[in-house]
């Protein structure tokens, strides 16, 4: 079994994402994509998280009944912390040793990936799945990976939607209407 792991703080989950994870579990090299909702970020000043009981909800309400490949999975609100996404993709990899893990991640994120918590461990244990943002160059930023690291596999997700959408450009947005 081949699973896509979805990781995000989902704050808040938009379409977007949920175009991401169709793209994905339409693909016939993939048996599932699994939603990893974040409680907590270490990248991420937690005062501009919303609750994470919430964002969890929110997003399995969203992913709901989209495709029987998709699920969201709440694994990181049962580890310690700090969570970092090795110690996850571990602890899937202990609980399903025959399930084939790929990260899916944007091209903003595979910029850092490197600088992630044992990032450079990441990229030699995993398949690396980059799909594409607004601003980035994915396929430079992948091939550059790729060759200044020893990546098990980097695949840039070219045919992915790229959509002009962020949960930053949507909390900005509220606050702006918010604001008198």
């Amino acid at each position: 079994m081949t699973k896509a792991l979805y990781f995000g703080s989902f704050n808040p989950v938009h379409y977007g994402h949920v175009s991401i994870a169709r793209y994905v579990a339409a693909m016939e090299e993939v048996d599932a994509v699994v939603i990893v909702p974040s409680p907590h970020n270490p990248f991420k000043d937690t005062s501009i998280l919303a609750d994470p009981q919430l964002r969890l909800e929110q997003v399995r309400r969203a992913f709901d009944g989209i495709s029987p490949k998709i699920s969201v999975s709440d694994i990181e609100y049962r580890l310690s912390e700090p969570l970092y996404t090795i110690n996850t993709l571990h602890a899937i990899q202990d609980a399903e040793p025959d399930t084939e893990l790929i990260l899916l991640i944007g091209a903003d994120n595979i910029a850092s990936l490197e600088r992630w918590y044992k990032g450079p461990q990441i990229l030699r244990e995993f398949e690396v799945w980059v799909y594409p943002r607004k601003g980035f160059d994915g396929a430079a930023l992948c091939r550059e990976c790729a060759a200044r690291t020893d990546a098990r596999r980097i695949r840039f997700l070219k045919g992915a939607p790229l959509l002009d959408i962020s949960s930053t450009q949507i909390r900005n947005q509220l606050k702006n209407t918010q604001t008198p």
